[in-house]
């Protein structure tokens, strides 16, 4: 008799416990914030520098592209592109070179050469 009583006493005993433990402690909790905000700070500034590194990169491909139908108007004829469908590209003076600004600041120019496109400077 005495041990169906200690072993029901007991399984109480841990039933009371467990409802007692639902949640999480106060420094779990702060151990949790603290590695989000450790992982936020080394984070966020590799995504801004990726997306620096992105805007300089359509910069220089709306140059080249730019450059690209410069040329085929000098070889091929037809009427001056405008540069219109781009960003920030600016076309010279009889299509003589393709001028591209990223946002970051960063200008990228191609000059063409007999209506070839020469290497991106910037």
């Amino acid at each position: 008799m005495t041990n169906k009583f200690l072993q029901t006493a007991l399984l109480n005993n841990k039933k009371a416990k467990n409802t007692l433990q639902k949640g999480f402690t106060l420094v779990e909790l702060m151990v949790v914030i603290v590695i989000v905000g450790i992982l936020s700070a080394v984070a966020l500034p590799q995504l801004n520098a990726a997306q620096d590194r992105a805007k300089d990169s359509v910069a220089k491909q709306e140059a080249i592209a730019a450059a690209k139908e410069c040329s085929i108007y000098t070889l091929a004829g037809g009427t001056i592109p405008n540069g219109s469908q781009y960003i920030a590209v600016t076309i010279g003076k009889d299509c003589a070179d393709a001028v591209s600004a990223s946002p970051t600041g960063t200008t990228y120019k191609v000059t063409l050469t007999d209506g070839i496109p020469g290497p991106v400077e910037g």
